[in-house]
């Protein structure tokens, strides 16, 4: 075990590569499929949670691949990418569960299995490295493998496909622009050190700034990458992409872009600009908040208005990561404590929404709100379920969403920003708008017309859809009564964020063989 220890971070990475490659020789055998994806899925999660506890008892983790030193690959396990690699497998592992009963067959045994281990190789990937172009590299195969998910084909065909390849071009196109623009940042940023290793870059950054010799484009650099982030992330004014994309997108994928996806951008936002940019960090905050408060207003204001429950979900998490980065710009202890709760806490209700929600539409036969209606009464548990889902996001006790709000609140009130908060407090009112009067609208309302709409699905939710849903609901309510483990871990890990001494003296001081 001590010898399989010392190769988790790359364990983690090359298993679901590895995957991706059976699974296409295995397409032939959907049952085999099945069975082997949910294994090693678990095993992953296991795994993950293993590296975590690793990482907790004997520090940070450094692993070279290829044996290179300093100028080959490095995986670097700190308590911040190892906290979102055990995020990553448990919700995909629960997302994988509930694709086995949802996505088409034919699309399922075919792309779905392949691109799906690829995306996960990809997120594990980029929270992993030590090395900024193959942050760019991980981010590219996740953009290519998430392109082919969103047109994957679910039971009931509610989306038009033509609406998944709008969708789609959007993704790309947008995020194409993104990684021409990381490219450049990255390349801009070699010719200034002579080096990709996150670490000596942080040294050497460092080293010009206390000699006053800092290139004035660096600053230009680190403008460039909070734009990347920012897209990544779908920050205002880089977000448009994502309301088509999630409502678009099968409900399992939706959990993955809305509960992990858009958290590559938060984390790159900690781990480039706290240890490379440090220096810098004072002129960018500000901007950081401000566009972490447009997110938060323009978010919420458009999910006021929608009636389509996945595109309602969308613009709430546009909203809810806003939140997180309102966090990293106040840029205190307890702030980035708080960023990291909200963190967590929206990954796990926003996921189990669009799971819970998936469900509801494949039994009512469409998105649109206004022509459910009374469902309370055909699908208790899950009425049950998005009524926490949506007591989380609001921020009401007792669920997760409250101690991440009442954390970031009572963080910025700590440090004098009065102004910030109050916006923030006045905009997490809209969110107990939107999210109560879907559910209201979805199970509480007039039972649907079903002259004017036609009757119900048959189809009624199997285990393989109600276990991953009930799985993150329980989750939600943990973390609200129980909340005292995940603060730990947040605080912990971000007294590494804000002291990276300790990072850079694992990378760089380590034996080069």
């Amino acid at each position: 075990m001590n010898s399989l220890a010392q190769h988790l971070p790359i364990i983690l990475i090359a298993t679901p590569i590895l995957m991706a490659s059976l699974m296409v020789l295995l397409r032939s055998r959907p049952q085999f499929q099945k069975v082997l994806n949910i294994s090693v899925y678990f095993v992953l999660a296991f795994l993950s949670i293993v590296l975590l506890l690793q990482v907790w008892n004997d520090g940070i983790q450094v692993y070279e691949v290829g044996e290179w030193g300093k100028y080959g690959i490095l995986l670097v396990a700190d308590l911040l990418s190892a906290g979102m690699v055990v995020l990553t497998t448990c919700i995909s592992l629960l997302s994988m569960v509930y694709s086995l009963d949802y996505i088409e067959k034919r699309s399922l045994s075919s792309t779905y299995y392949p691109l799906f281990n690829l995306m996960l190789a990809g997120l594990n990937g980029s929270f992993l490295t030590g090395d900024i172009f193959n942050l760019f590299v991980f981010f590219e195969i996740l953009l290519l493998s998430s392109c082919g998910l969103v047109i994957a084909n679910e039971h009931g065909g509610v989306t038009k496909i033509s609406d998944k390849m709008e969708a789609t071009f959007k993704y790309l196109v947008l995020n194409m622009l993104g990684s021409i623009v990381m490219l450049i940042a990255v390349a801009s940023l070699y010719a200034t050190t002579g080096t990709l290793n996150m670490a000596d870059i942080s040294v050497k950054l460092s080293a010009m700034s206390a000699a006053g010799t800092m290139p004035w484009h660096v600053f230009a650099i680190a403008l460039m990458f909070i734009v990347v982030f920012g897209n990544k992330a779908a920050i205002f004014p880089l977000h448009y992409w994502l309301p088509d994309v999630h409502p678009t997108a099968p409900s399992p994928i939706s959990a993955m872009l809305s509960g992990v996806l858009i958290k590559v951008g938060a984390y790159g936002m900690l781990r480039v600009f706290f240890l490379i940019f440090r220096d810098t960090l004072y002129i960018f905050q500000p901007v950081i908040i401000y566009l972490a408060l447009a997110t938060i207003i323009v978010g919420a204001i458009s999910a006021v208005a929608q009636n389509d429950v996945k595109r309602l979900l969308a613009y709430s998490s546009v909203s809810q990561i806003g939140y997180v980065f309102l966090g990293m710009g106040l840029g205190s202890i307890y702030a980035i404590t708080a960023s990291l709760v909200y963190l967590v806490n929206h990954a796990i209700a926003k996921s189990m929404l669009f799971l819970s929600s998936g469900a509801i539409i494949h039994y009512a036969g469409t998105r649109d709100m206004r022509k459910m209606g009374g469902m309370v009464d055909r699908f208790p548990m899950i009425a049950l379920f998005f009524l926490a889902g949506a007591m989380s996001i609001a921020g009401l006790p007792p669920t997760g969403g409250f101690i991440a709000k009442f954390v970031l609140f009572d963080a910025g009130i700590t440090d004098k920003y009065y102004f910030e908060i109050g916006i923030a407090l006045i905009f997490a009112v809209f969110s107990l708008f939107y999210m109560f009067r879907a559910w209201l609208l979805m199970f509480w309302g007039e039972i649907r017309d079903t002259e004017k709409y036609g009757d119900y699905s048959a189809q009624k939710a199997s285990p393989l859809i109600l276990v991953p849903i009930m799985v993150l609901a329980v989750a939600i309510m943990v973390l609200g009564l129980y909340a005292e483990p995940l603060i730990a871990l947040a605080t912990a890990t971000a007294g590494q964020i804000l002291d990276p001494q300790p990072y850079i003296e694992a990378v760089l001081t380590r034996v080069v063989r």
